[in-house]
């Protein structure tokens, strides 16, 4: 199985790096859904870590599922309470957010600890729509903007290419990004398996298309004619 060099391996203790004026951390490990999803690296089992100390002012938080962990509304308060040299600490959970955890609060108390680029996980079916827009709803509610909201899909895997496309449609409808995200190994060192070679290159080079029309408004790379 291939694993990420940057993050961490769960046969080792809590991950806690620091990368020039960044720290990665982790503070929980564990998926109740890994054992449904061949996509989920997580151990099925549940391991809540102590917060380390915060060293750095931006901090990446790299939990697959970071609601998991019990009284999450206590540690986002807890780190949005860090100073570092006496400045503030800016949090990312660089690997999304799972919808059927958000609540309200949670959205509010992200917002006020500056949690910053929001991803959500829409790794299931089109047919999440409806739920999917509700948590981006708390988050623009929190005060979020829809620039600052990523969605997540999972490219190369059992939820077909068709059904990915309507999920960008939705996506321009909604104006947030999108952060797809390929099975298995990353498009670095991905193996067609669920999807053909050509159709996991056709989607990649529509993200990027989608992600340039919700960050400029217009196509950058569509020029007049003289």
């Amino acid at each position: 199985m291939y694993k990420t060099t940057y993050g961490p391996n769960y046969d080792n203790p809590q991950y806690v790096k620091v990368i020039g004026d960044i720290q990665r951390i982790e503070l929980h490990r564990g998926c109740i859904w890994a054992k449904e999803h061949d996509y989920c690296w997580e151990p099925f089992e549940n391991t809540d870590y102590l917060v380390p100390e915060i060293v750095r002012n931006k901090v990446q938080i790299l939990d697959m599922n970071f609601l998991q962990r019990k009284n999450v509304l206590d540690t986002i308060r807890y780190l949005g309470l860090q100073r570092v040299k006496g400045k503030v600490v800016r949090y990312e959970c660089v690997c999304g957010f799972d919808f059927r955890f958000l609540t309200q609060e949670i959205a509010d108390t992200l917002k006020d600890a500056r949690f910053e680029n929001i991803r959500l996980a829409w790794d299931g079916p089109f047919s999440d729509q409806i739920k999917i827009k509700e948590a981006i709803g708390r988050f623009l509610k929190s005060g979020y903007k829809p620039k600052d909201i990523m969605l997540f899909m999972i490219v190369n895997w059992r939820i077909p290419k068709t059904e990915c496309e309507r999920k960008l449609d939705l996506m321009k409808v909604w104006n947030v990004k999108v952060c797809d995200c390929c099975y298995d190994g990353g498009y670095k060192y991905h193996v067609p398996e669920y999807w053909t070679e050509q159709k996991i290159v056709e989607f990649r080079a529509k993200c990027r298309k989608h992600n340039q029309l919700v960050n400029f408004g217009i196509d950058p790379e569509c020029y007049p004619r003289i």
